[in-house]
């Protein structure tokens, strides 16, 4: 046998090595193709996953306006109306105007308002408040707790904590009185407390006539008159 040289030997132990490592590098094959499938299946599920979530935004943008109104946009809602309800017609803060035979104006006002369903022309109020005019040219208010305005007539019926103020000063208090507002008059049978620049009185009673120029108190009345009414002086 032809003897080696020394140059030879390292080529045949690179020979050696790279015969030694080509089995490892087929053992690997396996493991690449399975990466390469997952991607493959990753990319198509990706396909099909894009288009669905731009379609849901897309919905969503066209869609969202709608869900999140602003609260002070006018919007139509059902309300639940029983049957006594839907028979009357009740106003809120109603107001009612006119002139007396004079032509000399009137208002009434009040909470609120019931229209009494066996007839259109008697309005129950709550808290109701008057002004009237009178023949001088002053003006009375009243307040009370409740009152019924009879439109046809004019006239205004309160009871409940009735208070009557006039322009000059004086006050009167009783809880039923009646407001002819079309001839300025008005009147009332229970107690009255009165007070005023004269002095203080206490009534069974009132009337108001002559288009509010004549007060009458009836029953048994006292009245208190002080001695200086522009000081305020002792009785």
């Amino acid at each position: 046998m032809t003897p080696r040289t020394r140059a030879e030997e390292p080529r045949m132990v690179a020979t050696g090595i790279a015969t030694a490592r080509s089995p490892q590098r087929r053992s690997g094959q396996p493991a690449i193709k399975a990466t390469s499938g997952f991607h493959s299946r990753l990319v198509h599920i990706l396909k099909l996953t894009f288009p669905l979530i731009a379609g849901a935004l897309i919905v969503m943008v066209a869609v969202w306006p709608h869900v999140m109104q602003r609260d002070e946009r006018f919007r139509i809602g059902v309300s639940n109306v029983n049957i006594e309800e839907a028979t009357t017609v009740r106003m809120i803060k109603p107001r009612f105007t006119g002139i007396d035979a004079a032509n000399r104006p009137f208002v009434v006002t009040a909470d609120d308002a019931v229209q009494q369903p066996d007839d259109p022309t008697v309005v129950d109020l709550r808290s109701p408040k008057g002004d009237i005019t009178l023949a001088n040219g002053s003006w009375v208010a009243l307040m009370a707790d409740h009152g019924n305005y009879y439109k046809d007539l004019k006239v205004l019926d309160v009871d409940g904590r009735v208070n009557v103020f006039h322009d000059s000063g004086y006050e009167f208090r009783t809880q039923t009185a009646r407001f002819d507002l079309n001839a300025s008059a008005a009147e009332g049978n229970e107690r009255v407390d009165g007070q005023g620049p004269f002095g203080t009185l206490v009534a069974e009673g009132f009337r108001v006539t002559n288009r509010g120029a004549v007060v009458h108190f009836l029953g048994k009345s006292r009245m208190v008159i002080r001695r200086d009414p522009g000081m305020g002086g002792q009785p």
